[in-house]
């Protein structure tokens, strides 16, 4: 994953199906900055640097493990 710079800024979708949106832009052509991966904090996501530079992460929910539930309300 390349250093942040401090130059441009992080945007952030929440997706229905992230697999489907990752395939999709792979096969556009489009290089991940950060693969695709199950997070413990409760998403699995991965991202890109759109033509500007931004950071776009792209994400669906998923269960947070145990160490992360705490800090999600019910």
């Amino acid at each position: 994953m390349p250093v942040f710079s401090g130059k441009g800024i992080t945007l952030n979708f929440r997706v229905d199906d992230v697999d489907a949106e990752h395939e999709r832009l792979a096969e556009a052509g489009i290089r991940t900055a950060m693969p695709l991966e199950d997070h413990p904090w409760g998403d699995r996501g991965f991202s890109v640097i759109d033509p500007i530079g931004n950071f776009v992460y792209l994400y669906s929910d998923r269960e947070p493990m145990d160490e992360f539930r705490q800090f999600y309300k019910e």
